[in-house]
């Protein structure tokens, strides 16, 4: 058994159940990693050939991300997967390159500027996202039946989220400021066929890569009038950073830890009291 046998194995039984996007980019670190370690038998691969591969002077963060998924591999392999082999996983005593949480904090004279370039369809997600601080991938994905608002109280009117990344079930509640983002996009064009909140020219949903084309447009459109650039994904920071509450601020992005919220995403200075 060689490597490739067990990189086309993970390929086959666990890529498919990520999304879209981090599907390629998986298949693509599958690639380089195939070209590396795809010869040897998973034996063979020591602590010393990860350090090897893991010691670059540019892209080191991306190296680490390389590594965990090869970490993983191994951890499958032998658990999961209960293959009879005498093997230790090679990747867990090889020091990691230290990462630096993003700190970009998007303040709301920059929020309004970029919005006040952005076309309908931009300004909605950013609205949506910046109330829900929900993912790109589950603001471009909402659907008309995820938005609850027939047959119930007003104050049950929620609109129902299944994180893609970390399926994590949320029922947000639609608030006045919600629901009147909602209400433009209901009549934005073109107004059928009416599946998803969120629609290209043509009524379908956009695909990852296509909002992303969307989105740098739109910042370019803002570096040419003189603003600072930055990303969509700072908008969900920005939701957790102007929350007063941090518990409500984890509860909303969903996290699993707490200290995801807290060390990634709170990137505003927090407002405290004193003792006395």
């Amino acid at each position: 058994m060689l490597m490739n046998d067990l990189f086309d194995k993970y390929d086959a039984e666990c890529i498919p159940e990520l999304e879209p996007r981090t599907q390629r980019d998986y298949r693509g670190i599958l690639a380089i990693l195939r070209s590396t370690f795809g010869h040897m038998t998973p034996q063979e691969v020591k602590p010393r050939h990860v350090a090897d591969f893991i010691n670059v002077k540019k892209g080191k963060i991306h190296r680490n991300r390389m590594v965990t998924i090869l970490s993983t591999v191994f951890k499958i392999a032998m658990g999961s997967w209960a293959i009879e082999m005498d093997l230790v996983n090679p990747c867990t005593v090889v020091r990691r390159h230290p990462t630096k949480p993003r700190e970009r904090y998007v303040t709301d004279e920059e929020f309004k500027a970029v919005r006040a370039i952005a076309c309908p369809q931009v300004q909605i997600a950013m609205d949506l996202a910046y109330l829900t601080g929900q993912r790109q991938g589950d603001i471009v994905g909402l659907t008309w039946k995820q938005v609850k608002t027939v047959g119930v109280k007003r104050e049950d009117w929620r609109i129902e989220i299944d994180q893609g990344k970390t399926g994590k079930k949320l029922d947000i509640m639609i608030s006045p400021a919600v629901e009147t983002v909602l209400k433009r996009a209901r009549i934005m064009e073109p107004q059928f066929p009416h599946v998803y909140v969120l629609r290209t020219k043509w009524g379908r949903r956009y695909t990852p890569d296509g909002f992303r084309a969307l989105w740098q447009r739109t910042q370019k459109a803002a570096a040419k009038a003189g603003l600072a650039r930055w990303h969509f994904h700072d908008i969900r920071a920005k939701n957790i950073s102007d929350n007063p509450s941090l518990e409500a601020a984890y509860l909303l992005a969903g996290h699993i830890d707490q200290k995801m919220t807290r060390r990634v995403y709170d990137r505003n200075r927090r407002r405290v009291e004193p003792l006395r």
